[in-house]
């Protein structure tokens, strides 16, 4: 078939609902004007490397950085977006203890800053009345950083109390989904 150009106003099934298919597997489909609804993508997944780093402890009440488990992503455009998931395993390190841990961001040269502040008042804060508490968490997180620098993600834990609070950092998955925005 010739190459060509096709002019239409609309197109519809033939039944009026259905599946329009464009393109064949392994085509792409470019869109050089205004997408609608629909058009976003995937842009990158990063995750963080499979390790055999041992559990790291803490006893301080101040968040502090769990090491070398950083994810990075350099978005590729400012208006993308990013989903990020992390799962952990983590230990209260005694009875009535608890432990709290965030996902923090950081990006040229500004500090540490929570991916979503609102975590940080319950996040992981799993004091509980007499009993040692271990367990899984899975957080999912969303940000729209407006920047074209490279990221890092990190996780950060503290102790609630006079106990060390324990994170496993072999366990600890980190996966930063960066999309383009469709809306």
């Amino acid at each position: 078939m010739a190459d060509g150009t096709l002019k239409v106003g609309t197109i519809t099934t033939s039944s009026g609902s259905g599946t329009i298919t464009l393109g064949q597997s392994g085509e792409t489909i470019n869109v050089s004007g205004t997408a609608g609804t629909g058009f976003g993508k995937i842009l990158q997944v990063q995750v963080n490397a499979n390790n055999t780093l041992s559990q790291t402890s803490t006893n301080s009440t101040t968040l502090v950085d769990v090491s070398g488990v950083d994810v990075t992503l350099t978005p590729a455009s400012t208006s993308s977006k990013i989903v990020i998931w992390s799962n952990f395993h983590f230990d209260s390190g005694g009875n009535n203890q608890g432990i709290i841990g965030t996902l923090t961001y950081n990006h040229s040269g500004i500090s540490q800053t929570e991916v979503d502040p609102s975590y940080s008042d319950y996040a992981m804060n799993t004091t509980v009345g007499g009993s040692r508490m271990t367990g899984w968490y899975t957080m999912m997180n969303y940000l729209a950083p407006s920047t074209t620098n490279e990221i890092t993600f990190r996780m950060q834990f503290s102790s609630t109390g006079s106990y060390s609070a324990y994170f496993d950092r072999k366990t600890l998955r980190i996966i930063a989904m960066e999309y383009s925005s469709w809306l």
